[in-house]
């Protein structure tokens, strides 16, 4: 078995495969941290050179700055000037397989809002914990996942993705379900159409979206990025070799059908490609 590792297969439910190859080798047990001298170096190297597009320096700089950002942030965050910051591409992975590992057509889609103006993030903290308490004494144990973004008014509201229950209509317009919030307005929502990547994955990137938006927010500063319950599950991940993953893959029963995939160059890793498989059973099989 090898010290180091250069690729990553991830299972994403039942139906889903993800790989993720490195050009260079990870060493196993070990994560380098880059010192900002040497960040601003290799800044300073994409900008000058001059086989590189606009975009593409673009792009590499911000990965690096991700990167490194992440290493970085749970320093001395006391002592921080509170800004907001772009989302990561890890931050953005980690709610997208929360969410394709734990949801599914069926499930509740739910949004908060607040009646009143003017309420801290801390206070909203405390109101959605309460919250998920009566709709658990209510409902039982259940999954959920939510995001938080701030309305044009400067107010904050939630969008949460739920295991509940069908709700009795008689619940919904005795408006039983709105008094258990009892802070604003309560929408809930059956899903229909859950997609993983694309266009398609509409309510997905509806909630990246509002994901960016918090965080880009200084008031988001400090502040837990998910509001997510204990018991979700994370999509089983195995690191090794780049032919060890391959042959892992393709002793899979089923065809692989290729869905989603991207390709960043990157100087002290050569690159990262990303490949996002469907799993489709062969004919015969359930």
């Amino acid at each position: 078995m090898a010290d180091y590792y250069n690729c990553i297969l991830k299972f994403i439910g039942d139906y889903y495969v993800g790989v993720k190859t490195y050009g260079n080798g990870i060493k196993k047990g070990r994560r380098s941290k880059k010192t900002e001298a040497a960040l601003k170096e290799e800044i300073r190297k994409i900008e000058m050179d001059s086989m590189l597009s606009d975009v593409e320096k673009m792009v590499k700089i911000t990965v690096l700055k991700e990167n490194w950002s992440e290493e970085n942030e749970r320093k001395n965050t006391a002592t921080k000037e509170p800004k907001g910051r772009k989302l990561t591409m890890k931050e953005r992975e980690e709610f997208s397989d929360l969410m394709d590992v734990n949801f599914k057509c069926g499930d509740k889609y739910v949004t908060l809002t607040y009646a009143k103006e003017d309420v801290s993030l801390d206070e909203a903290g405390r109101d959605f914990d309460n919250w998920i308490k009566r709709m658990r004494e209510k409902y039982g144990n259940f999954k959920y996942l939510g995001v938080r973004s701030f309305q044009e008014r400067g107010t904050i509201h939630f969008h949460v993705l739920m295991t509940l229950p069908d709700i009795p209509i008689e619940e919904l317009k005795s408006s039983t379900f709105q008094s258990i919030w009892g802070l604003g307005t309560v929408d809930v929502k059956k899903i229909y159409h859950l997609s993983m990547v694309g266009k398609y994955a509409k309510l997905k990137n509806y909630l990246l979206k509002n994901l960016c938006e918090f965080r880009e927010d200084e008031r988001s500063f400090g502040k837990r990025l998910l509001l997510k319950s204990k018991n979700l599950e994370k999509p089983l991940v195995i690191k090794g070799t780049y032919k060890e993953i391959m042959e892992i893959l393709n002793g899979l029963e089923g065809d692989l059908k290729k869905v989603d995939g991207y390709k960043f160059k990157l100087e002290y890793l050569n690159f990262i490609a990303s490949t996002t498989y469907r799993r489709i059973p062969k004919k015969g099989e359930s």
